[in-house]
């Protein structure tokens, strides 16, 4: 069913055009992950499509911003929102992005991440599906907090106190 693109958060995008209802995102925001319950199938039959509770849009819905349902969507129906814009201006590309495995810092738990690095620069994270913590879940830090570390700039080449030096970093 043709629909608008959705742009309603600054995490990802919904085309739900794209979408074969395979319900693996209802799943990964319900029993299997989440357990938020914020994306479901509304509508019967021929009406059938994937929705947040009450049509409300995701940023007033119960969705936590996990990105679990990107992680399991077969489509692209849900996309990371910097892949879809790379993607729309033509930028986004697989063979050039190196992946590299790590382990995230925000908390104890010792969630593995790969991190998709295109022109020295996070584009989108991951975590494996058949690692035996995450079974490729993670939550909004893990999946999305890569943003605030590449706000960071180049610390190497950073001013301190107005003056150029070299930072140490030990």
């Amino acid at each position: 069913v043709a629909q608008p693109v959705k742009i309603d958060n600054p995490l990802y995008v919904r085309d739900y055009g794209k979408c074969i209802l395979c319900y693996k995102c209802v799943e990964a925001c319900g029993p299997d992950a989440q357990n938020t319950f914020a994306i479901q199938v509304a509508g019967r039959g021929f009406d059938a499509r994937i929705s947040t509770e009450f049509d409300v849009g995701l940023t007033d819905s119960a969705c936590v911003y996990c990105g679990n349902c990107i992680g399991v969507c077969p489509t692209g129906a849900l996309m990371f929102r910097s892949e879809y814009e790379l993607r729309e201006a033509d930028l986004w590309n697989e063979e050039e992005q190196s992946v590299t495995r790590t382990v995230c810092s925000f908390c104890g738990v010792g969630c593995n991440l790969e991190l998709h690095v295109q022109d020295n620069r996070i584009v989108k994270v991951t975590s494996p599906q058949d690692h035996s913590v995450t079974s490729g879940h993670l939550c909004i830090k893990g999946r999305f907090g890569y943003e605030s570390v590449q706000e960071l700039g180049d610390l190497e080449n950073t001013p301190i106190d107005a003056v150029l030096r070299a930072a140490r970093t030990s």
